[in-house]
């Protein structure tokens, strides 16, 4: 459903906490593992997100201070928070899935709690705020959106990616295969999808000022793949880390792979600059004119 007055697209939004916690607990980890169909363990979930998550990283790296506390909600099995870590003063994590909260306790020794971010009562001032991949899952984008204002210190800033909708697999695709990926792109967990325009007005109603850029995750040969067969690859790492199209070490195949591995930063370069990568990125702060 798309709202006619700002354009933005809603799936079902009538979840409350009880169900969206049953929902991460246990169906989530089945239909949107990083590998298809398995239930990782929070271990095996560290494992595999902390090889795809240093773009990620990359981005939110040049906010860190030495004297920063950060708090990220949907912080998975920690992994992001684990690179984070060392370079501020301290780290909190919020996540739905209890087995990844225990994980992030016991394995990272980083504090974490297995709540609904609106009901948590937390020590505020924070110096930055980030979000990955969670708040089009959630009922209501604005009231978190607000929650983390009040969670915010004065100078601080928020950092949050959603997913694009109007990123190049979506328009670009032959007609047969554009229906297979838009199967494959419209899932029960996301139940708001953005574009520029949608996630800044969001942001300009919670109160706050918003430079959104665009990044690509996944990989020109994934592209290629839902381009000429229409289907995903095996598994999440390998959309995101697997460029190389052949797996020999002769001459021809090593110089062929180098080629695609050259385009391959030309290629998210492009899809960055055209806002046609698979997530916006998106950095906030307080709107002095709304304080």
């Amino acid at each position: 459903m798309r709202c006619n007055n700002c354009g933005l697209v809603m799936q079902e939004a009538d979840w409350d906490s009880k169900r969206l916690k049953e929902y991460y607990e246990i169906e989530y980890q089945l239909s949107n593992s990083l590998v298809t169909g398995k239930e990782q363990s929070a271990q095996e979930h560290f494992n595999d997100r902390i090889r795809t998550i240093r773009s990620v990283f990359e981005k939110v790296y040049p906010l860190l201070d030495p004297e920063s506390r950060v708090l990220e909600i949907g912080c998975g099995a920690g992994e992001l928070l684990s690179l984070i870590s060392p370079h501020v003063s301290k780290c909190v994590g919020v996540e739905m899935n209890s087995s990844f909260v225990e994980f992030i306790r016991s394995n990272l020794s980083i504090e974490a709690y297995a709540e609904d971010i609106n009901k948590l009562s937390l020590e505020g001032g924070f110096d930055l705020i980030i979000c990955i991949a969670t708040l089009d899952h959630l009922p209501n984008p604005l009231e978190t959106l607000i929650t983390m204002k009040k969670l915010l210190a004065p100078s601080g800033k928020i950092y949050i990616e959603v997913p694009n909708l109007d990123e190049a697999l979506n328009r670009f695709l032959p007609k047969g295969n554009s229906e297979r990926y838009k199967e494959f792109f419209w899932h029960r967990a996301h139940l708001f999808y953005f574009d520029r325009d949608t996630i800044e007005a969001l942001f300009k109603k919670a109160g706050f000022l918003c430079d959104v850029s665009c990044r690509h995750e996944y990989t020109l040969k994934n592209f290629m793949h839902w381009y000429y067969l229409g289907k995903p690859q095996t598994d999440f790492v390998t959309g995101v880390t697997g460029n190389e199209f052949f797996s020999g070490e002769t001459q021809f195949e090593t110089r062929m792979n180098g080629i695609f591995n050259e385009m391959e930063s030309v290629f998210k370069k492009i899809m960055a600059e055209t806002f046609s990568g698979d997530n916006l990125c998106c950095v906030g702060h307080l709107d002095p004119d709304r304080q």
